[in-house]
């Protein structure tokens, strides 16, 4: 072999440990803020609420909301850990109920009445929008909107990814892009997962895995 051309590639593979890693630098997730795998004994500070339509409880290593009546959305926040810029991913099943009924996560949450919600259904809709003070919602998606990436049925897994960076926040399923939105309403706050009914009553879900990272 040329001696010159050995050189080079002796110099090439002593670079490519590092080639490598500023490659996948680019893609790696930012650092861990909060992680969450509901074991009991061992959570975060969730409020968790029950009464005649509705309960949250941790069991069986998951975060379940259950629903009894129809037209009802109940949550369980995260009240102490507020979050401006942030990589969020949880997953998510529902395990009974009707498939029209939706769940998901509320962010930078105001207070109980002002927040962003990332919804999805168990027949393959999603729905973004903005909760405001005066109890109106502002909308992302003209209607509820069918999405291939969100698997249907019950007890079947979807994981969700919200990424806000400033004004700008993107929304996945099961690592797929579903929408980008801008907004500069709310620019920070607290979090919740959500569940809501519509017609039918009679709903469970259970939120698993939840991580928080720096973008």
């Amino acid at each position: 072999m040329n001696p010159n051309r050995f050189l080079i590639l002796l110099l090439l593979l002593s670079l490519f440990p590092l080639l490598t890693a500023c490659g996948d630098g680019a893609d790696a997730p930012g650092p861990l803020l909060f992680a969450e795998s509901f074991t009991l004994g061992e959570t975060a500070d969730w409020q968790l609420e029950r009464d005649a339509l509705g309960q949250t409880s941790m069991r069986d290593g998951a975060l379940h909301i259950e629903l009894f009546g129809p037209n009802i959305m109940q949550f369980a926040a995260l009240p102490d850990e507020p979050f401006a810029d942030f990589v969020l991913q949880v997953e998510a099943r529902q395990l009974r109920g009707d498939l029209g009924n939706s769940y998901g996560v509320l962010f930078r949450m105001q207070n109980n009445q002002e927040f962003y919600r990332f919804e999805i259904t168990g027949n393959g809709m999603y729905m973004i929008e903005r909760r405001n003070g005066d109890g109106t919602w502002t909308r992302y998606v003209e209607t509820w909107t069918d999405h291939p990436a969100i698997n249907q049925g019950l007890n079947v897994t979807n994981v969700l990814r919200i990424e806000a960076r400033g004004s700008e926040m993107a929304f996945y399923v099961n690592d797929v892009p579903v929408q980008e939105i801008q907004d500069t309403r709310y620019t920070s706050g607290t979090i919740a997962l959500d569940a809501g009914t519509f017609v039918q009553s009679d709903m469970e879900v259970a939120f698993d895995n939840l991580t928080i990272r720096q973008p």
